[in-house]
């Protein structure tokens, strides 16, 4: 529930990679195409960063932190072409962004809800994983670049499996049941997980009445990867309507994770108290991070101090399922620090002073 390089790697529109000792941004290739058709001639994969150069923080660190340094662009550039492809807000470094309207078309198609994302790629195009920023230098993010390679590769190969088994098979149901297991593995973000996704759509379909506990079990892995509709919504609420199979809590969870205004905020703050209102949850540590979250949002933006005191207290009431840092927070919620309230004093009494 994650921000949208510098400007200068703009500046290269298809040039080769420099040296690793030369400005580090020149070895950015800033336009899609171009790169790819540099990493089918080098027999190259892909790493591209979509990144916001001249506003969003976390980019900026990544660059700092990671890219800037030979530790990362050496080994980088012997296994990899990268690619920037920049967002950029400042009129004049949008002007010399290669291919703006290509950039939108690749953040809709790969799902980019943020910034910095990047993805490690195969030259024809396919996620073989997703990072953004993380502590731990250049060294640790080579290290974690060629893991998340290594497995997406990994899970590649056993999707093709699944896809080739599943042609060849008569009794489509077990070869259904791997891909829902694959699936329970999964979150939005895994390699494939649309792919083993469609999958889990076709167990739901082979087992419509659910007697071999299939559809079930694809809804539950689908919801939980991030894979949701408005349709299978609405099944999951048929076939659960009370949450004794813990559907609902998935369906809230989802609607959590989608929230991007004031009336979505408030919208699932009203679904999780309705789910809670059943007295039958599953997952009490999702469920309280959801109430922790209503509630700093009901503190916040949303601006309803009594129902933010009440759902922290709910969320509370499983304080050990709670990471240290939400529960501090909402501790604040309940019982404001005093000390605000004496600064608050202090600031009066000086102005009552100056009158």
């Amino acid at each position: 529930m994650k921000t949208f390089l510098l400007a200068t790697c703009l500046l290269l529109a298809s040039a080769p990679r420099a040296a690793a000792d030369d400005d580090s941004h020149d070895v950015w290739v800033p336009d899609f195409d171009d790169a790819v058709a540099i990493a089918k001639a080098e027999g190259k994969d892909l790493f591209v960063d979509f990144t916001g150069s001249d506003w969003c923080g976390w980019c900026i660190r990544l660059h700092k932190e990671v890219f800037d340094h030979d530790e990362f662009l050496i080994p980088a550039q012997e296994q990899f072409v990268l690619v920037a492809l920049d967002f950029p807000r400042d009129e004049e470094i949008k002007a010399k962004v290669p291919n703006p309207e290509r950039n939108a078309e690749l953040q809709e198609q790969y799902g980019i809800k943020g910034f910095p994302t990047c993805l490690v790629m195969s030259a024809d195009g396919q996620v073989l994983g997703r990072m953004g920023y993380q502590e731990g230098g250049p060294e640790q993010y080579i290290e974690d670049m060629l893991s998340a390679r290594t497995e997406g590769k990994r899970v590649l190969a056993e999707l093709a499996t699944l896809q080739a088994d599943l042609a060849a098979a008569d009794d489509k149901l077990p070869v259904l049941e791997r891909a829902v297991t694959l699936l329970e593995s999964m979150t939005g973000d895994s390699t494939g997980v649309g792919v083993v996704a469609d999958m889990a759509r076709e167990a739901m379909a082979a087992d419509a009445d659910n007697s071999q506990g299939l559809r079930l079990r694809s809804i539950k892995a689908l919801l939980s990867a991030g894979q949701g509709d408005e349709a299978l919504t609405a099944d999951a609420r048929a076939m659960d309507p009370a949450n004794e199979a813990g559907l609902l809590e998935l369906i809230v969870a989802a609607q959590f994770a989608s929230v991007s205004s004031q009336d979505t905020a408030e919208a699932a703050t009203d679904a999780v108290e309705e789910l809670v209102a059943l007295d039958r949850l599953h997952d009490e540590a999702m469920v309280a991070g959801l109430l922790g979250s209503a509630a700093m949002w009901c503190d916040g933006p949303l601006d309803d101090h009594e129902r933010a005191v009440k759902l922290a207290n709910a969320a509370l009431a499983w304080r050990s399922e709670l990471p240290e840092g939400l529960a501090e927070m909402l501790d604040e919620i309940v019982e404001p620090d005093d000390d605000d309230d004496d600064d608050e004093d202090d600031e009066d009494d000086e102005d009552d002073e100056d009158d």
